[in-house]
């Protein structure tokens, strides 16, 4: 199994534009951080492997998906949660009374569009490190149901990581057993093929056996 590659896990970021969703993926995947990064235009994709801290056979491929939070590209944002396994919903801790009412409403349209069982919501109030900032506690008892959330700060890095192995934790170990076995099937198949394939090369294929010449 150590052998085999980590499974993909589509990850999916929604909030408001200039929440800091781009900066929180750049420090979560190369420890950087760029006051000056442009807007997303439509999506970014990254990839990144990670494990848990915890038990580190439980490794997965990230396939993020960064969304643009401008109002023109929101009838597109659907087109990249589908099959998103988790979502994480930003807003800014700084500016909640604009960007929180976003982040209330992709919960609800995943809500409304996607199976609780098959998404996991995580609501994410970035921009901790700015000195002037407003209790959340008001707005996330506005939700209408429990969402875990998360403090962090792009900037310094604060909770990232902490984020991204809660993210690896909460995934079942079902998730990791079927598709190891899956690829354990498709490699032994794979196997068993090109076994078949060398025989008849070295030794002729049967069904031409009655051909005259």
């Amino acid at each position: 199994m150590p052998s085999l590659k980590p499974p993909p896990y589509k990850i999916v970021i929604l909030g408001d534009s200039s929440v800091g969703k781009t900066s929180l993926v750049h420090r979560f995947t190369t420890n950087t951080f760029d006051q000056h990064t442009a807007n997303t235009i439509g999506a970014a994709f990254i990839t990144k492997e990670h494990h848990s801290n915890n038990n580190a056979e439980k490794k997965v491929k990230f396939e993020i998906w960064d969304t643009a939070g401008q109002e023109r590209y929101r009838s597109l944002t659907p087109m990249y949660y589908r099959n998103a396994k988790t979502a994480l919903i930003c807003f800014d801790l700084s500016n909640m009374e604009e960007t929180f009412d976003k982040a209330k409403y992709w919960i609800e349209q995943l809500q409304i569009n996607v199976n609780d069982q098959d998404i996991q919501i995580k609501l994410i109030g970035n921009k901790s490190d700015l000195s002037e900032l407003l209790d959340p506690s008001e707005y996330i008892a506005s939700l209408a149901n429990p969402i875990k959330f998360y403090k962090t700060s792009a900037k310094t890095g604060e909770g990232i990581d902490k984020l991204f192995n809660d993210v690896v934790d909460d995934i079942d170990e079902k998730f990791f057993t079927e598709y190891y076995k899956n690829q354990e099937n498709e490699a032994n198949n794979l196997q068993r093929s090109g076994m078949i394939n060398v025989f008849n090369s070295r030794f002729g294929d049967s069904t031409n056996n009655n051909k005259c010449c």
